[in-house]
């Protein structure tokens, strides 16, 4: 088990300090004991910038995780391959689907991985690990894969297609989190939580056999969440007693407030320089 976990933000949607950059989008350096994975690469715009700012070096990754296949997730990939060449890069099959959200200025608005990326996987297929189970990244540390859809998803799941003309539905099977085993209990790390919070949290507990999660952070895609939906995944973060929560990127300020409130003492302010240590302290 891991016993020091710390996470570092490289992109989101705010900063935590001001020389830093923000952008729509999240990236997240994961030291586990000696082990450095990084989860997503955001845009790509900002992370070689704050990389630098905060004094961080890709050289001697051991991962890479890409959460689902959406520009603000992956579009760092091609950057990082030329700079470091990671050990391994783990992703879903699906993330390399085209993907195209509804809008109506302008009509297609492409959403999927951008060229750049998909090229630079093309450069390095002979360490790219495929995920639509559950794969162990290094020692008590985990990607769930494709997490089973058994409460209804996430808000705003209608608006995302596989094609520009919005015929095919993208049941976003790509999206997966990670799951850390910790001395002080589980950590789930989240890049939008397309399947829904409960979903992922109660994925994990299959995987794991065990109910309760100490820590979790990341996107939790509740921008567009009504009331009811808001609700219901704050009880599912309940149900699992999580004593560190550290939401951010697509979560949205509504929800964000919603669970301050409801959580207050274990609501961390995450944004671009934010370095989260999960301890019991």
């Amino acid at each position: 088990m891991i016993e020091r976990l710390w996470i570092t933000v490289l992109a989101d949607d705010a900063v935590a300090k001001p020389t830093l950059i923000a952008e729509h989008g999240l990236s997240m350096l994961i030291e586990a004991d000696d082990r450095r994975i990084l989860f997503d690469t955001g845009q790509g715009r900002v992370l070689r910038c704050n990389a630098e700012t905060l004094g961080i070096q890709f050289a001697g990754l051991d991962a890479v995780v890409l959460s689902h296949g959406h520009y603000d997730h992956t579009g760092g990939l091609a950057f990082l391959v030329q700079a470091c060449s990671p050990t391994a890069i783990f992703l879903h099959p699906a993330a390399l689907q085209t993907k195209f959200s509804r809008s109506n200025s302008p009509a297609h608005r492409a959403m999927g991985m951008p060229e750049s990326s998909r090229q630079a996987l093309r450069a390095v297929k002979d360490r790219v690990v495929w995920t639509e189970s559950a794969t162990e990244l290094v020692p008590s540390v985990w990607c769930t894969g494709a997490i089973p859809r058994v409460s209804p998803g996430a808000p705003g799941e209608t608006r995302f297609f596989l094609d520009p003309e919005y015929r095919e539905p993208d049941p976003l099977i790509d999206d997966q989190a990670l799951f850390i085993e910790t001395t002080n209990g589980l950590v789930v790390i989240a890049g939008c939580c397309h399947a829904g919070v409960a979903n992922t949290l109660d994925c994990v507990s299959a995987l794991t056999g065990r109910t309760e999660i100490f820590g979790m952070a990341g996107g939790l895609h509740l921008g567009q969440a009504t009331q009811p939906q808001l609700e219901a995944s704050a009880d599912a973060i309940s149900r699992r007693k999580i004593r560190i929560l550290g939401p951010c990127h697509c979560t949205g300020m509504q929800a964000h407030s919603h669970l301050r409130v409801r959580f207050h003492p274990l609501v961390r302010d995450v944004g671009v320089g934010t370095r989260l240590e999960f301890s019991e302290a």
